[in-house]
């Protein structure tokens, strides 16, 4: 038997959004151990939720009340005398520093060891580059539990071939997650082209937690590049998303909105309207190149110097408006 465990978070679109792809897609747990971390496991004939493993266990730390992972996976040794005949995977994902999870994660590694009564390994989700460093030395402290596996942009491959990512939509999303942090727009746009292809739940799920995931700048940009059904769709998907019934991504995002707006009428009375169309421009071209890379359409280097340097915002707009209709690069600029 093998078994992964998907640790429990406060609830956001980004973190359900990271567990879900592990629940969509269990098997990637045990793949994940293999390659990169080039641990040996036997082939598994099945893999199966078992959610309630650790619901029996009394209530350790007085915050939650109860031991209660969000996922836990088991699966069957093809041929159970090939050693090792079985082992525990741990996963939690996590996108802020909490002092507190080193000794919860002890725990849980403790308690699946006793239930289960196998070796078993934890493998830490860092959707940060700051979790990063403190689960690297969580690995590399003298006293740390063995067998603890790092997940982040250094250990995650960058899933940039939308072929791959179709194949395997849940580590395209876990591909951008972790390296969303640094606006990898190579990985994040393979990741969402490939998540609004899927034709089940997964889509709009998918889309939410990589939204979730990058800032406001990346988040536009890739917006920016959708059809209008499809943003209109998602964006209003989001809203009524976990994140924003907290209150916290609503209010970033209507402050942010709120001072560019006053941002606007301050340049317009100060004369900075120069500046600002310089800015509306350069977003046009970046939103312009985003989607003649999402729909796969190739220019040279000399087109595209010329629409770096394209000044008219109404060409730009219409060349944009082509790039989303037209199968042929050449058509964008007829």
């Amino acid at each position: 038997m093998v078994l992964a465990l998907v640790g429990g978070a406060v609830p956001t679109s980004l973190h359900q959004g990271a567990v879900g792809l592990f629940r969509d897609d269990p098997a990637l747990v045990f793949d994940l151990l293999r390659s990169p971390f080039g641990v040996e496991l036997p082939p598994l004939t099945s893999i199966c939720d078992r959610h309630g493993t650790l619901d029996r266990f009394a209530p350790c730390f007085g915050d939650t009340g109860e031991l209660r992972p969000d996922l836990v996976v088991t699966g069957e040794a093809s041929d159970p005398e090939a050693p090792p005949a079985a082992i525990a995977a741990i996963v939690e994902v996590q996108r802020r520093v909490d002092p507190r999870k080193r000794w919860r994660i002890s725990v849980y590694w403790a308690l699946v060891a006793e239930l289960l009564r196998r070796p078993t390994a934890v493998l830490l989700v860092a959707l940060t580059e700051a979790v990063s460093r403190w689960a690297r030395s969580l690995a590399a402290a003298p006293l740390s539990l063995g067998g603890l596996f790092v997940l982040d942009r250094h250990s995650i491959p960058r899933v940039t071939d939308l072929g791959r990512a179709r194949q395997r939509p849940a580590l395209a999303l876990l591909s951008a997650l972790v390296h969303a942090t640094h606006r990898d727009l190579a990985v994040l746009r393979t990741a969402l082209t490939a998540t609004l292809e899927l034709a089940d739940a997964r889509r709009w799920r998918y889309a939410c937690a990589l939204l979730s995931a990058v800032d406001d700048q990346a988040r536009d940009l890739l917006l920016g590049a959708l059809a209008m059904d499809e943003r209109e769709q998602l964006t209003e998907l989001e809203l009524n998303s976990i994140a924003y019934h907290d209150g916290l991504r609503a209010g970033e995002r209507e402050g942010r909105l709120a001072g560019e707006r006053e941002g606007r009428l301050a340049g317009e009375r100060e004369g900075r309207l120069a500046g600002e169309r310089e800015g509306r421009r350069l977003e046009r071209v970046e939103l312009l190149l985003t989607v003649l890379e999402l729909r796969g359409l190739e220019i040279d280097a000399a087109r595209e110097a010329e629409l770096r340097a394209c000044r008219d915002l109404e060409q730009l707009a219409r060349w944009t408006e082509r790039a989303k209709q037209v199968d042929d690069a050449a058509a964008v600029f007829g």
